[in-house]
């Protein structure tokens, strides 16, 4: 999805876990002077899923991402990431910093962490899951409606911002609908990193940074969002009233913020 006009500040948009990018349909027309695209991170929204025996691991987002800027044919752009989409673009501009002049998170802020003794754990959950997983799945809706309702219900998202991600996120079969969405996504991760690894990410980040934390969204009360601030050498930490996709909810708060951001950068 684009907005905007080509030679235009070049922006890439990254949504979040089981989003797609209709995440940034309310946001993107309200971008002044942007050449701003939202892409369909493998396995979301009408992006292909990946092969048979593959994962959808967080690190390989990064080429993905990568190769995104490369086929739009920008040298640099500024990157704009919602959680899972924010996590992505801080490690994308740690190990190529040269292509990313500048980042604006909302509501996330690197990839979940934990302690090294979770990790045995964690793999052999995953795999079992992984080893477990049914060659096709049959689960149908009868209508479009009760899917936006299952979304709506499943987290903080407005009835609004629920139609808007599901209306990019289904399929017609045999006159019921599935979700688009593979359903490998929902897999436990293999590993984690260890939180001074995010940390080592972060602190390589060369480029401005300005995050939004939602009032009521992921990042407040997490005890290491503290530390994780602390590692970026240049970073304005913006209050966005609102919840956890308050960029779908209240566009025009998250756009005048960006839009400030994309006006004081040095590109």
């Amino acid at each position: 999805m684009r907005w905007g006009s080509p030679g235009k500040v070049p922006i890439l948009a990254l949504h979040g876990w089981l989003d797609n990018a209709a995440s940034f349909s309310c946001l993107g027309p309200l971008l002044v002077n942007a050449d701003f695209v939202a892409i369909d991170l493998p396995g979301h929204g009408y992006s292909d899923h990946r092969h048979v025996g593959n994962h959808y691991h967080f690190i390989d987002y990064i080429p993905v991402v990568l190769e995104a800027i490369k086929e739009l044919g920008w040298a640099r752009c500024l990157l704009l990431g919602h959680s899972l989409g924010a996590a992505i673009a801080t490690f994308v501009a740690a190990v190529e910093p040269d292509r990313i002049y500048g980042l604006f998170l909302i509501d996330g802020l690197g990839p979940h962490s934990e302690p090294i003794g979770n990790a045995p754990g964690r793999l052999k959950r995953s795999i079992r899951k992984f080893n477990s997983f049914p060659k096709s799945t049959t689960a149908t809706y009868p209508n479009i409606e009760v899917m936006i309702e299952a979304r709506h219900q499943a987290g903080q998202l407005s009835k609004r911002a629920a139609e808007l991600l599901v209306a990019r996120n289904t399929i017609k079969v045999n006159n019921r609908f599935r979700w688009r969405t593979d359903p490998r996504l929902l897999f436990p991760s293999p590993q984690y990193m260890i939180e001074e690894e995010v940390l080592s990410f972060l602190r390589a980040i060369e480029a401005p940074v300005a995050l939004g934390i939602a009032s009521d969204g992921f990042l407040k009360g997490r005890q290491e969002t503290e530390g994780r601030i602390n590692a970026f050498l240049e970073i304005d930490v913006i209050e966005l009233t609102g919840n956890h996709h308050v960029h779908l909810d209240d566009p025009q708060l998250v756009a005048r913020a960006i839009n400030h951001f994309i006006a004081t950068v040095d590109r």
